[in-house]
């Protein structure tokens, strides 16, 4: 078997698996066409079966509505099985071959062209699922679709000589109302039996629905069918048919209704057949006109309350489902007119400035902007006039309390049906921990870089007091009398800048967090390292600080000058190094002799400190 480079060659067996699994689509499309040919020359023969006025026209056709749902559910398509079950309907009742060609390309045109038109003016397939596209639906594919057919097949009657053309008119209109009746009969219930996916019944729903259908057939059975009293027999009782209808509309949606509409009419056309029910007359087809006008009246008033309200039942759970969303939302959702009213509050709202909603709702949206801010309002309210958005403009805001908040903020214009501007909503998001953090990170930046020139600055300043200090020393050892007190004087000033200046060579980085007034004085860089005339005091035992205060500094120095500390920190037990230089103090002053004696080092216990201050001190 020969293959292509890089290909194995299929195996018979492979070949026919793939004719398999191809041939079910293809098979499927031509059994869905066969079956529609057959249920719609069925439907065909029982509709002629009641024809009165001429072998080809009868006033009760639900091929029509079988056409029209087949095209919706798999589209304009399956004209062919139209065209196909129209010809074998009629050529095999009355007419030759060519008339039974032109009315069965007036029906398929009927569907083809109705269809077009729902598609374009009606929603499609959602057609069913309102009122003003149910409106649209029998305006054209009922009433504009079938009168092509109408008018296609009866002149095809009369040129092929079966009809004369003297009554033209009566077989035109009994042709037309019967394929309107069977279009906004039929059609519904067939597409939405199909499409339409209903909730499992609960057994009250289903007893419910049950007792609906019952009282279809006993009205149906007693107005149509002579099945109550004698009495009752005379009387119009048409209208006893509304009320059931109504309640399954109002109570089970569209296709509940569609179904009882189909089942009177049923019943309907059984009982006026037989002559009974109110539109009995003398000729069957002016019988069967009336009660299809009766039908159809039924259907326009019963499917339309349907659709709104299940229209009705999508709005609440798509307006319950945002409403849910807003309630709950942790960002303040705030709706407002044009001038600034306040029109609805949210809970997040609630939680952000701390006003409920009956202290908020009504008043003007200047209630948490700032004083200082005022001019952002008639800024923000013109450019809503204009219907343009604000989004994520950052500002500030004032709670309840008094206490500015940093928002982030988004205003949208509200549009009314005929879009036109009617009000506005706003989200703020508070964003006041961000600018912490954001402020954070500068101050931490710039203490880094306050580091750097720190050991910068330590390193230039060290060489050139090396050599005074030097310099000074030598100076010591040759001058006597008063002169030697001040050159003392100077020898301790240098060992306090190069005490500074080691301090600041070991500091690489500093990072400040949120202050806190619990920060020991030790411990807190803004303090001058001035020498003390006086021991430090002791430090009080106290309550810790306020969790998050601490401070982290790190130094290059090994860890033979640090101490190991043992701290609590997140619910965690971790190890704490502290360097002990960083509790040193100097003191100094002159012996009673008045020689050079050099400051005394005195150790603060860091670790004690830390403890007791429920600080933390990362030396890394």
């Amino acid at each position: 078997m020969a293959t292509v480079a890089g290909q194995r060659a299929e195996s018979p067996a492979e070949v026919g698996e793939a004719r398999r699994v191809a041939w079910p689509s293809l098979s499927w499309t031509w059994w869905r066409l066969v079956a529609l040919t057959g249920v719609y020359f069925v439907a065909g023969k029982l509709g002629l079966s009641l024809a009165f006025v001429h072998a080809s026209a009868t006033a009760v056709w639900p091929p029509t509505g079988i056409a029209l749902a087949a095209a919706l559910l798999y589209g304009p398509t399956v004209w062919p099985a139209i065209f196909l079950g129209a010809f074998l309907v009629n050529v095999t009742t009355a007419g030759s071959v060519a008339s039974s060609l032109g009315i069965a390309s007036g029906n398929t045109l009927e569907m083809v062209i109705g269809v077009w038109l729902v598609n374009r003016w009606a929603g499609g397939r959602e057609v069913f699922l309102g009122a003003r596209s149910f409106f649209a639906f029998a305006g054209l594919a009922g009433g504009a679709g079938t009168a092509v057919s109408a008018t296609l097949g009866v002149a095809s009657l009369a040129l092929s000589g079966y009809a004369s053309w003297s009554r033209f008119g009566e077989i035109w209109l009994t042709w037309w109302l019967g394929d309107m009746a069977g279009a906004l009969v039929v059609t519904p219930v067939l597409f939405l039996w199909a499409t339409d996916r209903m909730k499992p019944l609960t057994r009250p729903a289903t007893l419910e629905l049950a007792l609906v259908l019952a009282s279809v057939v006993l009205v149906g059975g007693v107005v149509f069918d002579g099945l109550g009293p004698g009495w009752m027999r005379g009387y119009p009782l048409e209208f006893l048919c509304i009320p059931p209808l109504l309640f399954a509309a109002f109570r089970f949606g569209p296709r509940q209704a569609a179904t009882c509409v189909a089942l009177l009419a049923l019943l309907a056309i059984i009982g006026t057949l037989a002559g009974h029910g109110p539109f009995a007359r003398d000729s069957q087809n002016e019988s069967l006109l009336l009660l299809q006008a009766f039908l159809m009246t039924l259907t326009i008033v019963t499917f339309p309350l349907a659709a709104v309200v299940r229209e009705h039942e999508r709005t609440e759970a798509a307006l319950a489902r945002t409403a849910a969303i807003v309630a709950f939302s942790d960002d303040a959702i705030i709706g407002k007119t044009l001038d600034g009213v306040i029109t609805s509050w949210n809970e997040g709202a609630e939680r952000l400035y701390g006003y409920a909603a009956a202290e908020a709702i009504g008043w003007p949206i200047s209630l948490v902007i700032p004083h200082e801010l005022s001019h952002e309002l008639p800024e923000i309210l013109e450019r809503l006039r204009r219907g343009e958005r604000v989004e994520h403009f950052e500002t500030k805001r004032v709670a309840k309390n008094g206490r500015h908040i940093d928002v982030s903020v988004t205003i949208s214009p509200v549009r009314d049906p005929r879009d036109r501007i009617v009000g506005a909503s706003s989200i703020a998001r508070d964003i006041t921990h961000r600018k912490r953090s954001e402020a954070t990170t500068r101050e931490r930046d710039t203490l880094r870089s306050v580091a750097s020139l720190a050991a910068g600055a330590a390193h230039e300043i060290n060489n050139p007091l090396a050599v005074i200090m030097g310099q000074v020393q030598l100076l010591s050892d040759e001058v006597v009398g008063p002169a030697r007190h001040r050159i003392t004087e100077i020898l301790e000033a240098t060992d306090r800048i190069r005490a500074i200046v080691a301090r600041m060579r070991h500091v690489t980085r500093v990072e400040l967090f949120e202050e806190s007034p619990g920060l020991p004085p030790m411990l807190d860089l803004r303090r001058s390292s001035e020498p003390e005339a006086e021991p430090a005091p002791a430090v009080t035992t106290g309550a810790p600080a306020p969790a998050g205060g601490s401070l982290v500094i790190v130094a290059r120095d090994g860890p033979a000058r640090y101490e190991s500390l043992h701290s609590m920190f997140a619910g965690a037990e971790t190890e704490v190094i502290v360097d002990r230089r960083l509790g040193e103090r100097r003191r100094s002053g002159a012996d009673e002799s008045g020689g050079r004696r050099r400051g005394s080092r005195r150790q603060h216990d860091v670790s004690g400190e830390l403890r007791a201050r429920g600080w933390t001190l990362v030396v890394r």
